[in-house]
């Protein structure tokens, strides 16, 4: 819905101050300009090296040239912390972490406004979940780009939100992680599990240690 794709039985879907069920396709296709979209298995166009595959929706899309292009391009691969070294490779060189961060480049090279991510953590080995959840909280508190993460990895979750939502009984519950992790239903603490009791004991460690 906030793709636009599919639109809502009641209510409204802003985005960016648009609302989405007043605009024609056309219309729609400019709002989408200013949201990235973050695959879950990263959607790289295989017989691309790096630099075209990020560099796609400039040349797509803008009129920039090929050195505009080839700057950008660059900065982005340093802002996911990779160099021009991978620029020649194909997806099928990378792995899977270094595929993610492409991944990322590719999104943010249009600078959205708002990013989307589908279960960024997925697939992921416990050393690229940590850089991953790293450069998914450099995007949002250094750069300053709203980022929605759509993720069953709580322990990520819950280090990184400022809101979290959860569907249950057919229902939006929102919160911090924090009122989510002592949330009075138990159905709801349940979900969120060991990785909700831990991050609330780290809290409470934090907030001992604060205390004078």
């Amino acid at each position: 819905m906030i793709g636009g794709l599919q639109r809502p039985d009641s209510g409204e879907v802003r985005v960016a101050g648009h609302l989405l069920s007043a605009l024609s396709e056309r219309e729609l296709g400019e709002v989408r300009r200013e949201i990235g979209m973050l695959f879950q298995n990263g959607a790289l166009l295989d017989s691309m090296t790096v630099f075209e595959n990020v560099g796609l929706p400039l040349i797509e899309h803008t009129k920039q040239s090929r050195a505009e292009v080839r700057k950008r391009v660059d900065a982005v691969l340093e802002a996911v912390g990779l160099g021009r070294d991978v620029e020649p490779l194909l997806p099928r060189e990378l792995s899977g972490g270094m595929l993610r961060r492409v991944a990322f480049a590719r999104a943010i090279v249009m600078e959205p406004r708002l990013l989307l991510a589908d279960e960024p953590f997925s697939g992921l080995d416990p050393l690229n979940v940590v850089r991953i959840e790293d450069l998914l909280t450099h995007l949002n508190r250094d750069l300053g780009l709203t980022i929605v993460v759509s993720s069953h990895h709580m322990a990520s979750s819950l280090r990184m939100a400022d809101q979290m939502v959860l569907l249950h009984d057919k229902k939006c519950v929102v919160g911090t992680p924090e009122e989510l992790a002592s949330h009075p239903d138990p159905a709801i603490t349940e979900f969120i599990g060991e990785d909700g009791r831990a991050y609330l004991a780290r809290l409470h460690e934090l907030q001992q240690r604060e205390d004078p």
